[in-house]
């Protein structure tokens, strides 16, 4: 059997991370991640315009709750998380055109690395898009902008 979750990118929003409204901290953010790929990662693949993620399937409930929590974060994503059998499948698709895109493809290249590095935390992440030539400009304490 196989259910979906699907959470379309909006192309009408700028490209951010937006934390404003968020429960959670960048920091508790990464700590969740770190959490669910050491418990629960089975495998990860790159694609053209996308990250893939494979899970145990007892994770559904936690990649769901990140997915939904990433999603009012980065609208300009889309999200898909399938289960199928006994894995879930969390597939993340740059939903950006023009000019923004390349920005989002570096920013997708960290999201694939990123079980290699929850430790380093945003700091970390922000200096290896920095790194990759992607500039973040901080707004306040919740909002990165991406270029």
């Amino acid at each position: 059997m196989t259910s979906v979750l699907h959470l379309p990118a909006r192309t009408d929003v700028p490209v951010a991370c937006d934390m404003s409204t968020a429960r959670d901290t960048f920091e508790e953010r990464f700590a969740d991640y770190g959490e669910l790929f050491e418990r629960s990662l089975l495998n990860r693949e790159r694609r053209a315009d996308s990250v893939v993620f494979w899970f145990r399937a007892e994770a559904r409930e936690q990649v769901e709750d990140l997915v939904q929590r990433e999603h009012a974060c980065c609208p300009f994503f889309d999200f898909r998380v399938e289960a199928v059998g006994h894995e879930v499948i969390w597939t993340t698709t740059n939903g950006v055109a023009g000019e923004d895109r390349a920005a989002v493809d570096v920013h997708l290249d960290e999201f694939y690395a990123l079980p290699d590095h929850t430790g380093s935390g945003l700091d970390g992440y922000l200096s290896r898009l920095a790194d990759q030539g992607v500039k973040v400009e901080r707004v306040g304490d919740e909002r990165l902008e991406l270029r």
